[in-house]
């Protein structure tokens, strides 16, 4: 059995009508698609990504005493937001000769701010009575482990460091 020729006009008509819509949902559905998905592959303002620069190096003391230094990333992006120079963190830095030392302050215990007790020669986490040496371990308290270390490095005489952060409460130095 043939068809006539209204049944296969009709039947092409169809195909080229379903392609046209198919290809009207893709043009539409696809950007939709990419703007909803596209934060899950930015980088926010949690952390920076490489080495990011701080302070010259003549700015921390030979002597070994701490300085408290801001992280600030350039232009982060946090979802669909270019921002501007942001701190998203700080570090202790300390150096003696030729060693340079770059620890988080923040506590391991529970996340709190790590103050610098430059009368004892310490450092200290008020919330819950934890003490750190200088070195980064702990001294004191319920810290499961010392202070976090961060590669830091110099370049063109600017410390430079690679600033992340860690899971609290855990033993052991596991990238949050």
């Amino acid at each position: 059995m043939s068809q006539s020729p209204d049944e296969g006009r009709r039947a092409f008509l169809k195909l080229v009508g379903g392609a046209c819509g198919t290809a009207a949902a893709a043009a539409v559905g696809v950007p939709v698609i990419a703007t909803i998905t596209a934060p899950t592959f930015q980088e926010t303002v949690v952390g920076a990504s490489g080495f990011v620069p701080t302070v010259p190096l003549e700015a921390v003391p030979l002597d070994g005493k701490p300085v408290s230094v801001a992280i600030v990333v350039d232009r982060p992006k946090d979802a669909w937001n270019l921002m501007p120079p942001t701190e998203v963190g700080r570090v202790f830095l300390m150096r003696s000769g030729e060693k340079l030392l770059a620890l988080s302050t923040i506590c391991p215990h529970l996340g709190c701010q790590v103050d610098a007790d430059s009368d004892k020669g310490i450092f200290r986490c008020p919330c819950h009575d934890t003490d750190f040496a200088l070195t980064g371990a702990v001294t004191r308290g319920p810290s499961p482990r010392g202070l976090d270390e961060l590669e830091a490095r110099v370049t063109g005489g600017i410390v430079e460091i690679r600033y992340q952060r860690f899971k609290i409460a855990t033993k052991d130095k596991v990238p949050a």
